[in-house]
C-alpha cells in the first residue's frame, strides 16, 4: 500500500510546478519516513518472535512501546510467565546532558552511530533517536536499559572517540578516528560489506550483523596494523573502499 502511493506520488511530481513539486516532495518524505519507522517495528517483533522469550519482548517494548506490536508483545510476554516491563519515560529527563558540552553530545552521537546505534542524526539534541539508541548501547553491556547516561557511561563512549570526560567545564573533544568513521553516514548493509570484506580477509568480526561491536573494532585494527596504517579500529573512506572491494 504504502509503496503503491509512494510510486504514484513521485510519478505526480513530473508533472507539478516547482512550488507544487516541493509540496509534494514533503508529503512523499513524511510518508517514507512512516513507511520506514513502519518496517523497522515489524523487524524488531519479528526477531522477538523468532527468539521468543521474554527478554526478548521485553527489548521490543522497550524499542517501541507503542508499536504496532506492542499488545501481542505484552501478552506473550504474559503466557510465558513474565509481567510487562516498566517502559522509559516518553521524554526522559535530560540530566544526562547537563554536564555535557554541545561538541561532546554530537561526539556521543557519532560514536553510538559508529557503533551501528542509529540515533536518526547527530545535532547535538538527545531526542527519542538517541535515547533508544543509548537503550540498545546501555543493554548490550549489560547495563540497565534506562536511554539516559550516567556520567562514567557519557566518559566511556567519550574515550573511545578520543574526546574528554564530560565535565561541566570540559572543552570540546577533537572529533577523532570515531567521529571520522561516524561522518561517513555507513548504513547496516554497508557495515555488513565490510564484516563480510574482513572476513574474507582472515579477520573474525564474530559475526556479519552490520553492528561495528567490539569484535569488529578489533577485527579493523588487527587487518590496519597487518596493511601497515595506524590501528585505530574505526576507518577511513579510503579503507572503507578498500575492504568491500572483492
Amino acid at each position: 500500500m504504502v509503496r503503491t502511493m509512494l510510486t504514484a506520488a513521485f510519478a505526480a511530481a513530473v508533472t507539478l510546478t516547482p512550488v507544487q513539486a516541493q509540496d509534494l516532495g514533503d508529503v512523499v518524505g513524511g510518508i517514507a519516513r512512516q513507511y520506514l519507522q513502519q518496517e523497522q517495528d515489524r523487524a524488531a517483533y519479528a526477531q522477538a518472535q523468532s527468539a521468543d522469550t521474554r527478554a526478548a519482548y521485553q527489548t521490543y517494548l522497550r524499542q517501541f512501546p507503542n508499536g504496532a506490536y506492542a499488545a501481542q508483545a505484552r501478552d506473550r510476554i504474559q503466557r510465558l510467565g513474565g509481567g510487562t516491563p516498566a517502559t522509559a519515560p516518553a521524554n526522559p529527563t535530560n540530566t544526562d546532558t547537563a554536564g555535557l558540552t554541545r561538541e561532546q553530545r554530537l561526539q556521543i552521537q557519532r560514536q553510538l552511530n559508529g557503533l551501528g546505534y542509529s540515533t536518526n542524526g547527530a545535532d547535538g539534541n538527545f531526542g527519542p533517536g538517541t535515547r533508544r539508541a543509548i537503550g540498545l548501547w546501555q543493554r548490550d553491556r549489560n547495563y540497565a536499559q534506562t536511554g539516559s547516561l550516567t556520567t562514567a557511561q557519557a566518559n566511556e563512549i567519550l574515550r573511545g572517540t578520543g574526546g574528554t570526560a564530560a565535565t561541566p567545564s570540559a572543552p570540546a573533544p577533537s572529533v577523532g578516528a570515531a567521529g571520522a568513521e561516524a561522518d561517513l553516514g555507513l548504513g547496516r548493509e554497508q557495515r555488513r560489506a565490510v564484516q563480510a570484506g574482513l572476513t574474507r580477509r582472515g579477520f573474525d568480526t564474530r559475526g556479519v550483523d552490520g553492528i561495528f561491536g567490539q569484535g569488529t573494532r578489533n577485527a579493523i585494527a588487527a587487518w590496519q596494523r597487518a596493511n601497515d596504517q595506524e590501528a585505530t579500529g574505526y576507518l577511513t573512506a579510503a579503507q572503507y573502499d578498500r575492504l568491500i572491494a572483492r
